[in-house]
């Protein structure tokens, strides 16, 4: 059986997000967004990262910067997506016609 995996007391969420908002807006200059979901394991607070190729791996100094396995109590992901994803598809907005 694994060990299990200890996040501690959460935050709040509103401190949370401002105190990733803040952590990756100095650590990187890239398009992001943060956002709480859930899955089989319970909550997590998900940081939404655009770049230009999802498939490549972050440049080491923001990789670095940005891992994490908790933030603040809450069990924390880093997912890559492509540019305006965010815009188009997490925060709804529709391109002009």
């Amino acid at each position: 059986m694994g060990k299990k995996f200890i996040l501690g007391e959460k935050a709040p969420k509103d401190e949370a997000e401002k105190a990733l908002r803040v952590h990756a807006a100095a650590a990187c200059d890239y398009r992001f967004t943060v956002r709480f979901e859930s899955d089989d394991g319970g909550s997590i607070i998900s940081l939404y990262v655009e770049v230009e190729e999802p498939s490549q791996p972050l440049d080491p100094g923001i990789r670095e910067a940005l891992a994490e396995t908790k933030w603040m109590g809450w069990r924390y992901l880093i997912v890559k997506v492509p540019i305006d994803y965010i815009d188009c598809v997490l925060e709804g907005n529709r391109w002009e016609e």
